[in-house]
């Protein structure tokens, strides 16, 4: 027998939690769930729901679908406090993020390899299955799995550091890991949120990221495009409704450009500090 198999049926399989980050959008949390119980098979689980206060309507059928915890907020407070807020009710050695837009396709065994690699290799901290390409290092591959799985490098794209630790999107982190990172700011707005989180994913240097080249973007697929709440959150629709006259002013007024785009950004900034906007 292989020595990385015996090494891999010799892991006890951890508790690994399934956290499902969602905010008004039921039916695709309802997909995303079926797809991942459809779609995984990992013997020790416990499947979290983590909902950004969508209201009673919403919450009361959230409630219907089985899950084992339900971290359900009271009220909107934004994607980094419904993260914080879904991972301290998370009790597994590993959390399994997933966004409600987000459809397993499998194969079955992709968390088993996964946990093994990770269960191996203390320093991984993070395996992405979705997100921009990581270059991956061939030079450093990982035991613990019979299916390929390599450290993910750091690049440079454009002269500027690639965040190729950290992807919003599903991906398995280690608690010992969020615990090194910390938690997600609150009160920032979704992209703010993520941006500053995947800094500090690159910026640490205890644990490393690592991906499987077969599961990357392709055994999760992102479904939801058409209702994201990037794009239809409150400052894209208003950046679409000043473009033309943003463009004007950056050609012809570069002073008072820059002046409106910082008054516009601090407004926003305040507007959803305040929750009045998301």
């Amino acid at each position: 027998m292989d020595p990385i198999e015996i090494s891999k049926n010799n892991i006890e399989m951890p508790l690994v939690s399934v956290l499902f980050i969602t905010y008004k959008r039921f039916d695709m949390l309802q997909m995303s769930l079926e797809a991942f119980r459809r779609n995984t098979d990992y013997p020790q689980i416990e499947v979290v729901i983590a909902d950004d206060g969508s209201g009673p309507e919403i919450q009361a059928q959230i409630r219907m679908l089985k899950a084992d915890v339900y971290a359900l907020a009271p009220k909107s407070r934004g994607l980094g406090a419904n993260n914080n807020n879904g991972i301290r009710h998370c009790r597994g050695k590993y959390v399994l993020m997933i966004q409600d837009d987000c459809e397993c396709c499998g194969p079955p065994d992709y968390l088993k390899n996964t946990i093994a690699v990770m269960e191996a290799n203390p320093t991984v901290g993070i395996i992405n299955y979705y997100g921009l390409p990581n270059r991956i290092d061939r030079d450093r591959p990982l035991v613990g799995s019979n299916e390929c799985c390599y450290v993910s490098s750091m690049a440079y794209q454009a002269g500027q550091n690639s965040n190729v630790y950290y992807s919003d999107m599903p991906h398995v982190v280690s608690r010992a890991a969020t615990e090194q990172v910390g938690h997600y700011i609150e009160h920032w707005r979704m992209e703010q949120c993520e941006m500053e989180y995947g800094k500090r994913w690159q910026d640490q240097t205890k644990y490393i990221s690592a991906v499987f080249p077969a599961y990357f973007n392709q055994t999760y697929i992102h479904r939801g495009e058409e209702k994201s709440f990037r794009t239809r959150s409150f400052q894209n629709r208003l950046e679409r409704k000043l473009l033309p006259v943003a463009q004007h002013l950056k050609q012809h007024y570069k002073p008072l450009y820059h002046l409106g785009r910082a008054c516009v950004r601090k407004t926003i900034r305040m507007l959803n500090y305040l929750h009045l906007v998301r």
